[in-house]
């Protein structure tokens, strides 16, 4: 494993040896900025390439990295997600204080990071921490809170929208900051991942367009409705269960995983009254006899009045053929159905939530239908940056190979053997080093062949 050199700023670190494993103790009774010892990781411009830089605490201990003063920040400034803490936490059960500071403001302010193990786990694994925010890095035009969160966020985070085939950037109701929380990185990796209870420290000016509040005031940390969401990197949502935790103060408390399988790595703080928008469960249309039976089911509901069924013959044209009521508010998993007998063949579907204040939601777009003889289409495609995605309906299981073609029609890159399963999938292509333009994807097989235009970043 690569290894950079950590700056160590003013004043000295103890590694103090107490018939132990060495800790990192910060000592200085100094209280104000400078006067204190901190640790701040040494620049590096490779750092989104390499593994990482790590500080290493081989101590399983609670005390490994302990404060023997009560300090102003800074103590230890990370701010990219490739400066990581590796805390070698083991089998111990007990409380871990990550003194993360702020940086890249006139002043840094202190945001601790508490983890609470409430279970061992299985592997004697390591966890991993770092956390970093917008200052310093470019990303690109600013949402209405002044910050683009799409656009340097963690590297297994594919999206900040309601749902990886969602069209809405919903930067403006999360907080200018990412924490990585990592119980499963290579071989430091747990086995079974320890259960946890997670508090959150907050600077109330990541909430705030340049230190003053923003357009959306309920972000705001005095605004008290802050709540935590992890990105689940198997599914790419941010909402398969619902926000966690609490805000008290400058604090987002009792944020516990429900289960060893729900703790990811990503993690973000939003808006409860808006929080990364409702993701479905499931979605999908089945023809049953000469109806099409059309199901989904939600993980948890908020303010959720109704939904509208719309129904398109070429996945342009819509038109609303129902309505369905929602549950209100809910926490817990809700399957709902809809019959569609108005069935010509194949046509396409999507579903329209409306909040009770008359906010909408668009699900990504579904194809069913009865006697058609092929029920296959693209539906939606979009450039996330690194690549290109391409969601695709079906209404049989079958594989496709796939080209990227210029307008010319030089062959950019391919893919074969793409499974498409029946219902929705979503293909992603590695375009980097193709120039912004204009091309055409295909997908074709013995019996089928379909094609989209795309517009590459």
């Amino acid at each position: 494993m690569q290894r950079f050199l950590l700056a160590l700023l003013a004043f000295s670190i103890g590694l103090l040896s107490h018939g132990q494993a060495a800790r990192l103790v910060f000592s200085s009774a100094g209280t104000a900025v400078g006067q204190h010892p901190y640790v701040v990781f040494n620049p590096d411009a490779n750092i989104a390439t390499n593994p990482g830089t790590y500080l290493v605490i081989d101590n399983s201990a609670t005390t490994g990295i302990t404060q023997l003063v009560t300090q102003n920040p800074p103590i230890i400034k990370s701010e990219t997600e490739q400066n990581k803490i590796r805390w070698a936490t083991g089998a111990t059960i007990g409380t871990y204080v990550i003194p993360f500071s702020t940086g890249g403001w006139p002043t840094d302010a202190a945001i601790p990071l508490t983890v609470q193990k409430t279970s061992a786990g299985t592997g004697a694994g390591s966890i991993i921490f770092s956390t970093y925010n917008s200052l310093g890095k470019t990303t690109g035009a600013p949402t209405a809170s002044g910050w683009n969160n799409d656009n340097y966020r963690p590297s297994d985070v594919t999206h900040m929208h309601d749902e990886p085939t969602g069209l809405t950037n919903n930067s403006g109701n999360a907080v200018d900051r990412f924490w990585i929380i990592d119980a499963g990185e290579g071989s430091y990796a747990y086995g079974t991942k320890p259960a946890v209870n997670i508090t959150f420290g907050l600077d109330p000016r990541e909430t705030q367009l340049n230190g003053i509040p923003g357009n959306d005031p309920l972000l705001d940390a005095n605004a008290g409705y802050l709540v935590a969401q992890r990105f689940n990197s198997g599914t790419n949502q941010w909402y398969d269960i619902a926000p966690l935790g609490a805000q008290a103060g400058n604090t987002v408390t009792g944020v516990i995983p429900p289960g060893s399988g729900d703790f990811f790595r990503s993690w973000t703080l939003s808006n409860s009254l808006l929080p990364l928008p409702i993701t479905l469960v499931a979605w999908d249309g089945q023809c049953e006899g000469k109806v099409v039976v059309l199901k989904w089911t939600t993980a948890s509901e908020q303010d959720n009045h109704y939904f509208t069924i719309e129904k398109s013959r070429d996945a342009n044209d819509w038109s609303a053929i129902g309505t369905v009521p929602g549950a209100g508010n809910s926490s817990s998993m809700i399957s709902y159905t809809f019959t569609d007998d108005g069935v010509q063949g194949l046509a396409y579907y999507r579903l329209r939530q409306t909040d009770i204040n008359g906010t909408t939601t668009v699900s990504n777009t579904i194809a069913a239908g009865c006697g058609a003889e092929n029920g296959t289409a693209i539906v939606n495609a979009w450039d996330d940056g690194d690549y290109l995605n391409l969601v695709v309906s079906s209404t049989l299981d079958a594989v496709y190979d796939l080209i990227l073609m210029d307008p010319q029609g030089k062959v950019m890159t391919t893919r074969a053997s793409q499974v498409i399963n029946t219902g929705s999938t979503t293909l992603r292509v590695d375009k980097r080093g193709v120039a912004t333009g204009i091309y055409m994807v295909q997908l074709f097989n013995s019996t089928n062949m379909m094609s989209r235009r795309v517009h590459l970043d």
